[in-house]
């Protein structure tokens, strides 16, 4: 597979949700996240790490330079169907690459959402949709959302504060991901592969704000020793 289709596909469901609302008419806006969790080492060893690309939709030039680990949003489009062209960044003439994808993306209504371009466990490029839980959090509580979206086998992750084990999830598969409620405080968070006591990410320091929630996405490659950790805290708007 091409540097250029790797990138296209990897890409192409994350950068649809950059959309204003102002260009498109059209009741129950859809609200998303969009991470990229693709480092470019991973894809060449002569590659910007940051794996940066330029993105239009349905015809206009909408994003610039999007690189490996940033995460935007959140963005509120209409829903439907977009179309989506993908090119190498080019800070002269954005979005001036010849395009190596062009498909329709479609978002749907009324959801919140993060979509993580990502490495399947093969190394094939991919995007992971994962769903949000914005509602109310109660009191000093924080509501974490950890999400598998790295080149790795099911993992174990372990959320500790000192020696308490506050929060755990087993055999957590590529694409999958878990919500959990705990105490709004600073832990550690540490990854190990399912069936084995070998940590392979962490300890990692997390700070869990009260009423509010947090994204950690798992990205990169546990092979090439890229694998790392994105975060996000969202506070309780409700």
């Amino acid at each position: 597979m091409s540097f250029k289709a790797f990138t296209a596909v990897g890409m192409a469901l994350a950068v649809v949700c950059t959309v204003p609302v102002a260009a498109f008419a059209g009741p129950q806006p859809a609200s998303v996240y969009i991470v990229h969790g693709i480092p470019g080492r991973d894809v060449a060893a002569t590659l910007d790490p940051l794996l940066p690309v330029d993105v239009s939709v349905n015809g206009k030039c909408l994003l610039q330079g999007l690189n490996f680990g940033d995460i935007k949003g959140p963005y509120q489009i209409p829903a439907g169907t977009y179309t989506v062209k993908v090119g190498l960044a080019d800070t002269l003439s954005p979005c001036s690459s010849n395009a190596v994808i062009n498909a329709p993306v479609n978002v749907k209504a009324g959801k919140t959402a993060a979509v993580v371009a990502a490495l399947s466990p093969a190394g094939a490029p991919t995007a992971y949709p994962f769903g949000i839980d914005l509602s109310t959090v109660d009191g000093d509580k924080n509501r974490i959302l950890v999400a598998h979206a790295a080149k790795a086998p099911s993992v174990n992750v372990v959320l500790s504060k000192g020696t308490n084990v506050v929060a755990k999830v087993t055999n957590l598969a590529p694409g999958k991901a878990f919500n959990n409620e705990v105490p709004a405080d600073s832990y550690h968070a540490r990854i190990k592969p399912s069936g084995s006591n070998k940590v392979v990410l962490g300890p990692i320091p997390l700070a869990l704000p009260n009423k509010g929630s947090t994204l950690v996405f798992a990205v990169g490659s546990a092979s090439s020793g890229s694998l790392t950790l994105l975060t996000k805290n969202i506070p309780n708007v409700f």
